[in-house]
């Protein structure tokens, strides 16, 4: 794996946009009022102390060793074998679309950051995105939140406002993986099912027309687990936005299984919806498994239940191994490819040192 109008005026702000408020990951509104009188965050320029440069590496270390171990422990010989003709070409295309799926989650929960806790610059969004989303190379799953939420709090926000855009997101990712994953129902059900490809539909308009049920759900979510609920968001416009970026996510992810079951002999058209919406339940039940590193097993066992009325069972096993390493290639390349950009942004844009002048 893998997210609103706007808040309500705040007295000790000028109402007119500035620089700053265009560059954070809102993207449109003035700041919440319970943003008031907090230092602005900065991207770069300050020198962290040696004790966490030194946690940095460590962290760094930690998920570099955690990639190489998932990707020694991949089945490489599924896309090896997979590898003729054009299908190159294919599963290049392949890789990059869900890289971009990757790029949409990034959005929609930089969203869902700007509508609940404070407006943050988008290097730092990002960085803090992909920290988190990386730390699931490591065992233990909680590493990445933590230094997730340390960054967060660098940067001007709560460990209250951070916990609630967890939660908002996550019910964000479930509830819209959950509406793409119908799609595989009239696959799955006797003929006469196609009807139920209405059921996403509206499942999504009712999410994107009333956000509101997705704080109800984060609330209720909150008290099941004893939680202090995330405030109301503030700026329902980011929300809804947050919900359409999330489901394009979903859907850009799952083509890259379509892409995969064509190459093996499945008919285009039946195992669109059979591929992407198959995938989206697979990982959204993935993410439910806690027990599970990054839904290792029970994303492919529920994948290939989903394939097999398009190919033959061998295949669809094949569908779902490959799955798994293509998967795995993109996000390590995309997550690399957006760290190393933002880390290249704040180098230059960092003021340059002062040197004094010394009397000749």
């Amino acid at each position: 794996m893998p997210t609103s109008a706007a808040h309500p005026s705040d007295p000790h702000r000028s109402p007119k946009r500035t620089s700053h408020d265009l560059g954070t990951t809102g993207g449109a509104g003035p700041a919440h009022p319970s943003h008031a009188h907090r230092p602005p965050p900065r991207e770069g320029g300050v020198k962290s102390p040696a004790w966490r440069r030194a946690l940095t590496a460590v962290f760094a270390v930690a998920v570099v060793a955690g990639a190489v171990a998932a990707l020694r422990g991949q089945d490489w010989s599924v896309l090896a074998g997979l590898l003729h003709g054009g299908s190159v070409a294919a599963l290049l295309g392949a890789t990059a679309v869900t890289a971009a799926g990757l790029l949409c989650g990034t959005r929609s929960w930089m969203l869902t950051l700007s509508t609940i806790a404070v407006p943050i610059p988008a290097g730092t969004g990002v960085r803090m995105f992909f920290v988190g989303f990386l730390g699931k190379f490591i065992p233990g799953r909680v590493w990445g939140l933590i230094a997730q939420m340390r960054m967060g709090e660098r940067a001007g926000a709560t460990k209250a406002q951070l916990a609630g855009t967890y939660l908002v997101n996550l019910v964000i990712v479930l509830l819209t993986g959950g509406a793409v994953g119908l799609l595989v129902a009239p696959t799955l059900l006797p003929d006469g099912a196609a009807w139920l490809l209405l059921l996403p539909l509206a499942m999504l308009i009712a999410l994107v027309a009333r956000p509101t049920l997705i704080h109800a759900l984060v609330g209720l979510a909150a008290r099941v687990a004893r939680r202090q609920p995330p405030p109301a968001p503030g700026q329902p416009a980011n929300l809804r936005l947050a919900v359409v970026y999330q489901t394009v996510a979903w859907v850009l992810s799952g083509l890259h299984v379509w892409v995969i079951a064509v190459l093996l002999g499945a008919e285009p058209l039946p195992a669109l919806p059979a591929a992407v919406g198959g995938y989206s339940l697979a990982v959204v039940a993935g993410t439910l498994a806690v027990f599970a590193p990054d839904g290792v097993g029970v994303r492919e066992l529920l994948l290939v239940p989903a394939l097999v009325p398009v190919l033959p069972l061998h295949a669809a096993v094949a569908t779902a191994l490959g799955s798994r390493v293509l998967t795995l290639v993109a996000e390590l390349v995309t997550s690399g490819a957006a760290l190393g950009a933002v880390a290249l942004r704040a180098r230059a844009t960092a003021p340059a040192p002062i040197r004094k002048e010394t009397p000749a």
